[in-house]
């Protein structure tokens, strides 16, 4: 039974496997420019709805639409950083590119984003598969 289920296993792609996935939202909102930062007021702050991707995939959604991407992904000790550079927002309305960096700090499921003009604290936890993902 054991060779049977290690047969199976080796022979599914790895397409078939689910990479790493995690989602992140945020319960404040951090605008920053060059002379400062300023946490907006609790009724005004756009929840962020975010999925991350072990394989460096990404989505960073906000009031309309989503900066989705592919960026590179590096893990060191459990701290992780996404990053892509001029990514499309799509929207219905049109958008504009930004630069794109999460983090995350993996065992304590922190994390940062850092898009446009927003550099918001986020709290992220592991999804699986029927949690959905990056569009």
């Amino acid at each position: 039974m054991i060779a049977l289920l290690l047969a199976i296993l080796l022979s599914s792609s790895k397409s078939e496997i689910p990479p790493d996935m995690w989602r992140c939202a945020n319960n404040l909102e951090v605008w920053c420019v060059v002379d400062g930062c300023a946490a907006k007021a609790e009724d005004e702050t756009t929840p962020f709805d975010i999925w991350l991707r072990g394989d460096g995939a990404f989505s960073v959604c906000a009031y309309s639409g989503c900066w989705d991407g592919e960026g590179v992904m590096t893990n060191t000790n459990g701290r992780r950083v996404w990053a892509g550079d001029d990514v499309a927002f799509d929207s219905p309305s049109g958008g504009f590119s930004a630069d794109v960096t999460v983090l995350m700090i993996e065992r304590e499921g922190v994390g940062f984003v850092r898009v446009g003009g927003v550099a918001t604290p986020l709290l992220c936890r592991r999804a699986g598969p029927m949690d959905g993902g990056p569009r």
